[in-house]
């Protein structure tokens, strides 16, 4: 039966009750414990390289003949791993955060103001056209008149509708909306247009005067 030397200094070391001290940034720190160093150089805290000495060595040796280096990911890798995580929180909600924000403020909205009247004005556009299978963008609401009433507002909605083919179409929607003040509610109705394109609340913008 063989009998590993390195084996035999390790367990003997590890059975002691001697204090042990480390060579760091050119001087003698300690006393440690062998979990101690365990810990340090296996969490990557201080290298491998690192020299260590007790009482009854003649010279200064390396922590791994005292404790046994453990396989850890490399730093890069962990560094990756975060980085990986970090971009999947990221990039959906860079994607997904404005429609999230705008599909918010346009259900909720319970004051009789111009910029209240202006998002739910938005809400029963997108709703509507959303069951004729078009995706719809809106303007600003700067770019977008409302003209206040006693408890009710018409918005002048502009923006585009996208059909399935993807084709963009710019369009212009006055929507009557109804402000009922007991339950602090916005309704609204599109009025039915016809011409091209066919779709219920879509005007096409007027064509310029002639020079």
């Amino acid at each position: 039966m063989k009998f590993s030397p390195l084996a035999t200094v390790r367990s003997a070391i590890r059975n002691s009750a001697e204090a042990y001290y480390l060579h760091l940034a050119g001087a003698q720190q300690g006393p440690y414990t062998i979990p101690q160093i365990d810990h340090l150089v296996n969490s990557g805290l201080i290298g491998e390289e690192t020299l260590y000495w007790c009482e009854g060595l003649d010279q200064w040796q390396p922590v791994t003949t005292l404790v046994v280096l453990r396989k850890v990911r490399p730093n890069w890798m962990k560094r990756a791993i975060i980085a990986g995580v970090l971009l999947a929180l990221v990039v959906p909600l860079w994607i997904f955060g404005p429609i999230l924000i705008d599909g918010w403020q346009e259900a909720n909205q319970h004051e009789f103001t111009s910029t209240a009247a202006y998002w739910r004005a938005r809400d029963v556009v997108r709703t509507e056209l959303h069951t004729q299978g078009l995706l719809v963008q809106f303007a600003g609401e700067a770019e977008c008149p409302v003209t206040m009433g006693t408890q009710s507002a018409e918005v002048k909605l502009h923006g585009s509708a996208t059909d399935a083919a993807r084709k963009s179409t710019a369009a212009v929607w006055r929507v009557a909306m109804v402000f009922d003040p007991g339950a602090e509610e916005w309704s609204g109705t599109l009025p039915v247009t016809s011409g091209t394109p066919e779709r219920s609340g879509i005007l096409l913008p007027e064509p310029p005067l002639p020079q």
